[in-house]
């Protein structure tokens, strides 16, 4: 079974974007995280920028929900990531 990660971003003013990916999905760290955890990033929402938008989100594919719970604790302690919590692959559309 499938599962996925849902992540929000901390505010784009306070973290960099590079090009049109938020910079905290780019960082070395997160990269080895989905590479350990067999991941992969399927969308990437950036946020407008106003002041009362929602920050920005993510979504990660991951092949099982005890790595998706795994996943998401170790990001969750990530700098410029506001949350992140696993979702079985039947949640989503």
């Amino acid at each position: 079974m499938s599962a996925y990660v849902v992540v929000h971003l901390a505010s784009t003013r306070r973290v960099k974007r590079t090009r049109s990916e938020h910079a905290t999905l780019a960082h070395h760290k997160v990269k080895r995280l989905l590479t350990e955890h067999g991941a992969e990033l399927i969308t990437s929402l950036d946020a407008k920028g106003a002041s009362d938008e929602p920050p920005a989100s993510a979504t990660i594919a991951v092949p099982d929900m005890a790595r998706a719970d795994k996943l998401a604790a170790a990001l969750r302690e990530i700098e410029g990531i506001e949350t992140a919590y696993a979702k079985p692959g039947e949640e989503l559309p």
